[in-house]
């Protein structure tokens, strides 16, 4: 295999990948697990001795990068920027295992059976309208047992009974792993954790298993009734299963590039999009990168942003390698009178990096970096990513405000100003941007910094694109981490509107060095959140101190102690950890749609309007953040900028989220809920971020630069761009 691996591709990947341990845990690295004994606990079973040695192994291979923490005790586990481009690998693994993989129920454990019952097939519309709790016994040999409660996930001791609670309220579900205290309706003991499963799958009727002895309910009748049929995973099986293999009129035809020509008997390569013999019908003189068009196999794939919900069809992306290939695909485009979108990273969620029928300057590939610690300076690609960009920097001890998603592009987040974690200490991103180079409509290549075009580099520094293709950025870098002292604290929701009343008094007094973002949500299932928490509406509010040792604690004691927290996660970690934290809580490929606002202040009616509306959605996976600015945000001149609203203290961003599976109806009721959010807030708003606004936001393109600023906008752009190449976006 060794040999083989030289010439085939897929052959030399699987030697990294096939090993079932290895994948699980370059998922937990890249889900922001960075000590050894984090990612352990995210891989069950799996012995320390050979996960050590798959470490190794990874760090041989170039994912992972290992580095010895300031206290010389163990090493932080970091992905390296190839590391990270495996995950949309791992992505797909699990996406198609999902589709077309059986679950057995010789793999399931009874606690297991009842965290997906409650997470993926709950039947919420069937559940009684008052409070009910079910409380499960099982025994992990079949037997009867002392009594005995575990956490979900903690594996039983044979012998021993394992309790496990379901709550169900407001037609919601929650699994809990202690008794939540308030009395059981229903008992179930499964003396045969098989036959449970098998239920649960569908495999076994459920009045079978009650007849065999294997389940025993107890309670009252109507429950008794009722519990079986809120398990809706049988039908979602079958609908899945039945939907993966339908195919819309019938089998396809194979696309012409995988059909082998009658002519040559000799089978293609793999990697070959345009069939032996045949030349593409359109290049770009001068072009060294790679020109993709809906003939080609991958188009699909390389048109796709973050933002699922959008769906545009260039005629062209131009993937560049260099400045002259973007100079040259935007000459291209001129002489065709093609409109022209430019991509760095494709985070935007309004989807501005792609358009219809004109052509994409793709520059996701150009991922240059070049860190100077003497002059603590960074110098990036267009295409980079905030995490790699960050992995960069911390080698060094140093960072530069950048997000707080590290699958965020550089691109788009520095021109439209640079909200993130570091920005009340240090300054949005923009403030910290030194020098830029850009290729214009007319195919020049500028540099603007403080002396050279200040009037370009004043719009560049917030001003949302459309002045040119950046393909490069220079950024100023202050001393960060790698350690801080950060995370996030979660009350109930219903405590939040008395927990952002104390928060208002504190943050507004809170020194530079705190950065907070609050979020009004269902606890998400993400890595770093117990399981008992995840769907349960909480108010999370995430905090950093940039400071040492009992300073940083002092600073964050006074938002740590308001109210009766359900959890609090703060603890010092690695400052890529907090920047990678909530990557997994917004993947590329779901349906986003956000409004938002900036607020004058954070009065008793905006925190009652905030806390109602929060409980209104429908999605899981909705929620809404609020920012809190000041320090140096609010002490850099407005006039040094594009950026405006720079004394505005707080903005709202309301994410209305779905999948791309679930029903469009959903997304017209989340869409409806986001709107109504903020319209509700009308009377409190100031301005709004040029980042977080959607696709139907271009008249609000005045209200997010300031009147001024807006005019002076529009003059630069038709002086740079007197035809429109780039529009105004």
């Amino acid at each position: 295999m060794r040999s083989y691996g030289q010439f085939c591709p897929i052959a030399r990947g699987s030697g990294l990948i096939a090993e079932r341990w290895t994948p699980i845990i370059l998922r937990n690295v890249l889900l922001g697990c960075r000590t050894f004994n984090e990612i352990a606990a995210g891989a069950p079973g799996l012995s320390r001795a050979l996960l050590a040695r798959r470490l190794r192994e990874l760090e041989h291979a170039g994912v992972v990068a290992v580095r010895p923490k300031p206290d010389g005790r163990g090493s932080y586990y970091l992905p390296t920027p190839s590391g990270r481009e495996l995950w949309p690998v791992l992505q797909a693994l699990g996406d198609w295992a999902e589709r077309w993989m059986d679950v057995t129920a010789e793999d399931a454990d009874p606690d297991l059976v009842v965290w997906s019952w409650c997470q993926s097939s709950l039947r919420r519309d069937l559940l009684p309208e008052r409070r009910v709790v079910v409380r499960f016994e099982f025994a992990a040999d079949g037997s009867a047992a002392a009594d005995g409660s575990r956490p979900s996930g903690v594996r039983a001791v044979p012998g021993a009974l394992t309790r496990v609670w379901l709550l169900l309220e407001q037609g919601r579900g929650e699994v809990c792993g202690f008794d939540p205290g308030f009395g059981d309706d229903l008992v179930v003991t499964v003396d045969d954790p098989l036959a449970f499963a098998r239920w649960h799958l569908g495999l076994v009727e459920w009045s079978a298993a009650l007849k065999s002895g294997a389940i025993r309910v107890e309670g009252p009748r109507d429950l008794r009734r009722a519990l079986p049929t809120w398990n809706s995973y049988p039908q979602a099986r079958a609908r899945r299963r039945a939907e993966h293999r339908r195919a819309p009129g019938g089998p396809q035809p194979l696309p012409p590039e995988a059909v082998p020509s009658a002519a040559d008997g000799r089978r293609d390569p793999p990697w070959r999009t345009v069939p032996r013999g045949a030349t593409r019908s359109t290049t770009i003189p001068g072009f060294s990168g790679r020109l993709v068009t809906p003939r080609d196999a991958d188009y699909d794939a390389v048109r796709a942003v973050w933002n699922g919900a959008v769906d545009r069809r260039p005629r062209f992306i131009a993937r560049c390698l260099s400045a002259s290939d973007v100079a040259a695909a935007i000459g291209f485009a001129r002489g065709r009178g093609l409109a022209v979108t430019v991509r760095g990273g494709g985070h935007g969620v309004a989807g501005n990096a792609v358009c219809d029928d004109g052509l994409v300057v793709d520059l996701s590939a150009m991922k240059s970096l070049s860190v100077d610690p003497a002059r603590r300076t960074v110098t990036a690609g267009p295409g980079t990513l905030w995490g790699e960009l960050d992995t960069a920097t911390q080698a060094f001890g140093l960072a530069v405000t950048g997000g707080v998603v590290s699958h965020t592009g550089i691109s788009g987040l520095t021109l439209g100003g640079g909200l993130g974690w570091l920005m009340r200490r240090h300054g949005l991103t923009v403030d910290n941007l030194t020098r830029a180079e850009l290729i214009t409509a007319d195919g020049r290549l500028l540099t603007a910094g403080e002396h050279d075009e200040p009037e370009l580099f004043w719009g560049l520094r917030g001003g949302g694109g459309g002045l040119g293709a950046v393909t490069s950025f220079t950024y100023r870098l202050h001393p960060v981490g790698p350690e801080v002292l950060a995370g996030p604290v979660l009350w109930p929701l219903e405590d939040a509107p008395a927990v952002l009343r104390a928060y208002r008094e504190h943050a507004a007094g809170a020194p530079p060095e705190v950065a907070t973002v609050v979020t009004l949500r269902r606890a998400p299932a993400a890595p770093f959140l117990p399981v008992e928490t995840h769907g349960r509406p909480v108010c999370m509010i995430t905090m950093l101190a940039l400071a040492e040792g009992e300073t940083a604690e002092r600073l964050l004691a006074p938002f740590r102690a308001l109210g009766r927290p359900l959890l609090d996660l703060v603890r010092r970690r690695p400052y890529t950890a907090l920047q990678s934290m909530f990557d997994t809580v917004v993947p590329a490929g779901w349906h986003y749609y956000w409004k938002s606002t900036g607020l004058r202040e954070l009065d008793d009616e905006v925190i009652d309007t905030m806390t109602e509306h929060a409980g209104r959605h429908r999605s899981t996976r909705s929620y809404a953040i609020l920012f809190h600015l000041g320090g140096a945000v609010a002490e850099t001149d407005p006039a040094a900028t594009a950026f405006a609203h720079r004394t505005v203290p707080h903005h709202l961003n309301v994410n209305a989220v779905w999948l791309p599976r679930q029903d469009d109806s959903l997304g017209a009721v989340e869409r409806a809920w986001a709107r109504d959010f903020v319209t509700a807030l009308t009377p409190y708003e100031e301005g709004v971020y040029i980042n977080f606004l959607d696709r139907d936001d271009r008249a609000r393109l005045p209200e997010a630069y300031g009147t001024p600023a807006h005019a002076r906008l529009t003059e630069l752009r038709r002086r740079l761009d007197p035809d429109g190449v780039f529009g105004t976006a």
